[in-house]
């Protein structure tokens, strides 16, 4: 089945509702938690490939292995839209 996108209508926000020298509030300081721990997460499975040395991926077994480690980083970190 085809997968169908819905187009969500973000609203502009209200004239002096944005000030970006106002002290965040604890919900935003709270999501800056949660990407800085997202990124340290997907920063430790990254360094962790980047110290395997691509001379070692000799056999169809360790290349089936690092393709798939490395795929689902990638395609956690994509948009999720088919490419062109």
């Amino acid at each position: 089945m085809p997968r169908t996108s819905k187009i969500v209508v973000i609203p502009r926000p209200a004239p002096g509702s944005f000030n970006k020298n106002r002290r965040a509030g604890k919900l935003l300081q709270t999501q800056v938690m949660h990407l800085h721990r997202a990124l340290v997460k997907h920063h430790a499975e990254v360094v962790a490939l980047l110290a395997i040395d691509p001379k070692e991926v000799d056999t169809e077994g360790k290349v089936g292995e690092y393709a798939k480690r490395i795929t689902e980083i990638l395609h956690r970190r994509g948009s999720g839209r088919p490419g062109k």
